[in-house]
Order: structure tokens, then sequence, then C-alpha cells
């Protein structure tokens, strides 16, 4: 009994539809969890108390690296054009300090995790208010 290349490509053809029918939605939705990761720069605002002023400071933005899903990027990263992270240093002396940038105050969407920021430290100078 011969079988014909034919035969065994259209025989059941409605179930080998429905296989590659689920096949692709698996394929798509496993290709949209990986995670992706992208960089954004963030302005830096450093606040001092009420009888201190910061008169120098190293630098005015920070480089974010983000991961996450792509929809909750592209919701990062429409959230204005720069994002403000403001640092209390009220706590800070006066003088010459160094202040480390706090990646739990940076505002990211449910989903998305700050990986690093560069540079993570700041020099800054605080002096007494007259």
């Amino acid at each position: 009994m011969k079988v014909k290349m034919k035969d065994l490509l259209f025989e059941n053809m409605s179930y080998k539809m429905v296989a590659l029918f689920i096949a692709l939605i698996l394929w798509l939705t496993i290709l949209g969890r990986r995670d992706f990761s992208l960089t954004k720069n963030v302005e830096v605002e450093l606040v001092a108390g009420a009888r201190q002023t910061v008169v120098m400071q190293s630098i005015d933005t920070v480089k974010v690296k983000v991961s996450g899903p792509r929809t909750a990027l592209k919701k990062f990263m429409e959230s204005g054009l720069s994002q403000l992270l403001s640092i209390d240093v009220s706590d800070h002396g006066e003088g010459d300090v160094e202040v480390q940038v706090p990646l739990k105050q940076i505002d990211v969407p449910f989903g998305v995790k700050v990986i690093s920021v560069k540079p993570s430290v700041i020099h800054a100078k605080i002096i007494r208010k007259e």
C-alpha cells in the first residue's frame, strides 16, 4: 500500500491549521514576555535645608538604565521628555559632600526595574545661608 505525499500533507487539514494557529499564539506570547532594557536621562535636583543652599553640583543629569516588558518601558519613555529626581541633602553638613543617587526614588511603572544609575555619586558644595 503506497501512501502519497499529497495525502499525508492534506489529510486532517483542519487539525493542522488549528495546531499552527495555537503554535503562533504561544510563540507571540513568549516573545512578548521577554525583558528589554534601555537608558534614559533623568534630571537631578539637590534640595537643601532651610538654612543651607547648594552652590555647586557636579552633574545635572544621570543616565538611568532600566529593564522590563516592552509595554511598561514604552510608558516609562513617554512619561515626559525628562524626569526630575529630587534628592534631599538637608541632613548633610556644610562643605564638599558626596551624595548617593537613591535608586528607590526613581519613579518607574509597575514591572520596570532600575538596573543602574551612572554616575551613582554626585559631588556638591553646600554652604550656610546668611
